[in-house]
Parts: structure tokens; C-alpha cells; sequence
């Protein structure tokens, strides 16, 4: 669907973000805002200066206003997103982070106009402080999992009818299985029958590195030949590094940093690891299955929504080593078995995680508000 077809001739559309790291949330809405531009929507994004999400955005056209947030900045930041608002008549403001959201929500309902949407990705618990009505100033909240929706619902009691959860998605032609992993492999020297496992995502506790790295020790007892490679930005320092030095684990578990070629790093992989402590869905989650890959993850938040046990991957509980290692080594093991799991994902994927899938269920709620715009 188009705009026109909507009943204006052309909605704009603006997205604001005041985290400047690039992980899953921040990767999800630059999709949503590359897709939409494709439609002939008007995509405008408002981000802190030296934003990875803003630097991503120009980099395709996408127009970006760069706003600063910090703590000192929110009386500014809210008459400059007021005065945007207004000037370039925003069809529909939709906010991701808390301080964004702050701000962009009580900017747009002074201004009045536009539809005001909020986004939740992450499992961080929302405080039932009576001041804290940033979730009842948006005419929807968007959820990224089933499982932040019920949260919500049952934990802070917001009405069922103001949240609908649309999952995030994945760009099949971008994640194709047909990939190559040779070129990754023979940059890290390799072999192709060496067992390679990898975990990729933004290095924080909760993600879970500490019992990927105590795996893999497990692992390296009974499989000396297997590597390891973590994928991903480490804000606060480098921890993970050293604790692999201080292991003397470097040339069996590589820490790389951020990539920019995850389908090739996900080609190279025999199994792909997600032992989060918390999760809300998981975007590398779903990029590994579109990429047929065998996957074992931990039981959390929305992860049992795309890895159902024995079908689509492992499961194991959250913060032990061993399990995650014990279930690692069964796919290492059982070819045959961590084949089918990933062919199990990605028809999964296919059916019910694909980016235009998830593109048209955004316009379609866009179209349902945008007609009830004047009763709102």
C-alpha cells in the first residue's frame, strides 16, 4: 500500500531515538524507516548528534535531525521537537527510548495533530509510579514480542486494546542461506570442518557473555579443535576482552567487535548462541534462523516465541554454563539434528517473522488511526 491510497497525499512520518549505540531496537527502526521511505512516505528522524542510528540514516537518504537529549538539553530538545512537529505538519510521531519518548510525547500532544505511537523493545521493568504516565500519553504502544505485550498488560495494568504487538522481522533477501561463509573463515584462518560457534549482539550483562565464555571452556575439553567468536560493540570497556586474555583464550574465542557483514559471519557459523538474561525477542535470533542456522538460546522473555525446544533450536535456563555447553555440544554432535532445526527455522521465519510482513502490519495500524484521527 501507498500513502495516497491511505487518503493524503503524503504522510510524514517521524521517528525519534535517544540511544546512540546500533543494536537490535536501533537496527529495527532504521528497517522501518528505509521500508517506509520505499512507499513514498515522508521519513524524518530525530537522534542525538553522533547517533549510529543517524549516521546509518544519511548514509540512504533518510532525512535526520539531530537534536541533543542529555539531561541538560530536554527543555531545548522539547520546543526544537515541537517546533519540528509542527513546521513539517508530522502525520505521526513514534517514540523508542524513555527520553525520547519524554520529550516527542508531550511535544506532540501540544501539538496536537499527530498520532502519537511508542514503541517498547526491551524487557526493562516500567515503574507503576503514579507520575509516570509517558505509557499513557501514546494512542498505541507497539510491542516488539507477545511476551512485553502481556507484561505490560498484567504487570502495569495498561488496557489490552492500547497495545498491539507486532514482532520485529527479518529482511529475507538481505539473509539469504544461500550465503557464503568461505571469505569469513579464511580472514579468521579457519578450517572448514573446524566446529565454529558464535554468539553476535551489543556486549552488556544481560546478554549473557560471561556463560558463553564459560561454555565454550567446557566445550574446549572435550572439543579442542572448536573456535568461538563474539560479533558486537562493547560500550563499557573492555571487559569480555579481557577476560579472554586473562584466560588465555585468545586464539580460541576471537572477539571482533562490530561487523558489518552479520549474513557472512552467520554462513561461517555451525551454531549460533543467544544466552540472554533477559530478552525481549531478539533480532540476531531471528537473522540466524533466516540463515538456516542451528540455534540454542536461553528460556526468556519472547525467545521461547521463536525457538520452540527440538523444533527450531535448544533451549536452556538462563545463567548456567554447563546446560548451554551440554546443549552446544548435542548439535556439534548430531548434525543431522542441528540440520533439521535450521531448516525448522527458516520456514519459521518465512511465515511468520519476514520484514514485509511486519512493514504491512505497521501500515495497517497506521491506516486504522489516521481514520479514527479526528476521534483521537
Amino acid at each position: 500500500m501507498v500513502p495516497q491510497a491511505i487518503g493524503v497525499s503524503m504522510l510524514t512520518i517521524l521517528h525519534t531515538e535517544s540511544a546512540k549505540r546500533w543494536g537490535g531496537q536501533e537496527r529495527r527502526t532504521f528497517a522501518e524507516a528505509r521500508e517506509f521511505k520505499k512507499r513514498g512516505y515522508r521519513v524524518i528522524l530525530a537522534v542525538q548528534p553522533e547517533s549510529a542510528l543517524g549516521k546509518h540514516a544519511k548514509e540512504i537518504g533518510i532525512e535526520v535531525r539531530e537534536i541533543g537529549m542529555g539531561n541538560r538539553d530536554i527543555a531545548k530538545a522539547f520546543f526544537r521537537l515541537l517546533s519540528l512537529i509542527r513546521r513539517e505538519r508530522v502525520d505521526i510521531v513514534n517514540t523508542h527510548s524513555s527520553k525520547d519518548s519524554w520529550i516527542a510525547s508531550f511535544a506532540a500532544r501540544l501539538a496536537h495533530q499527530p498520532i502519537l505511537l511508542r514503541t517498547r523493545h526491551v524487557t526493562i521493568p516500567i515503574s507503576n509510579h503514579p507520575l509516570n504516565i509517558v505509557y499513557k500519553m501514546p494512542h498505541k504502544i507497539i510491542t516488539v514480542s507477545n511476551y512485553l505485550r502481556n507484561t505490560m498488560i498484567q504487570k502495569n495494568r495498561i488496557k489490552p486494546k492500547k497495545i498491539v504487538s507486532i514482532p520485529t522481522a527479518v529482511d529475507l533477501a538481505k539473509f539469504d542461506f544461500n550465503i557464503s561463509g568461505k571469505r569469513v573463515r579464511e580472514e579468521l584462518v579457519i578450517n572448514p570442518e573446524v566446529p565454529l560457534v558464535g554468539m553476535i549482539g551489543v556486549i552488556r550483562m544481560e546478554k549473557g557473555h560471561r556463560y558463553f565464555i564459560e561454555a565454550a571452556q567446557r566445550i574446549l575439553k572435550i572439543k579442542p579443535e572448536a573456535k568461538f567468536l563474539i560479533i558486537g560493540p562493547e560500550p563499557k570497556g573492555e571487559t569480555v576482552i579481557q577476560k579472554v586474555r586473562e584466560l588465555k583464550l585468545e586464539k580460541k574465542i576471537l572477539v571482533l567487535g562490530l561487523r558489518s557483514d552479520t549474513p557472512q559471519i552467520l554462513a561461517a557459523l555451525d551454531i549460533f548462541v543467544m544466552p540472554s538474561l533477559r530478552e525481549a525477542l531478539g533480532t540476531a535470533l531471528l537473522e540466524a534462523l533466516a540463515m538456516k542456522k542451528a540455534v540454542v538460546a536461553t528460556w526468556v522473555g519472547g525467545i521461547p516465541e521463536v525457538i520452540i525446544h527440538n523444533q527450531t533450536g535448544l533451549l536452556v535456563p538462563p545463567a548456567d554454563g554447563k546446560a548451554l555447553a551440554r546443549a552446544i555440544l548435542e548439535l556439534l554432535e548430531n548434525r543431522e539434528k542441528a540440520k533439521r532445526l535450521g531448516e525448522n527455522g527458516r520456514r519459521l521465519v518465512e511465515e511468520k517473522f519476514s520484514q514485509k510482513s511486519m512493514i504491512e502490519k505497521i501500515e495497517d495500524l497506521y491506516r486504522e488511526l489516521l481514520k479514527r484521527r479526528r476521534e483521537i
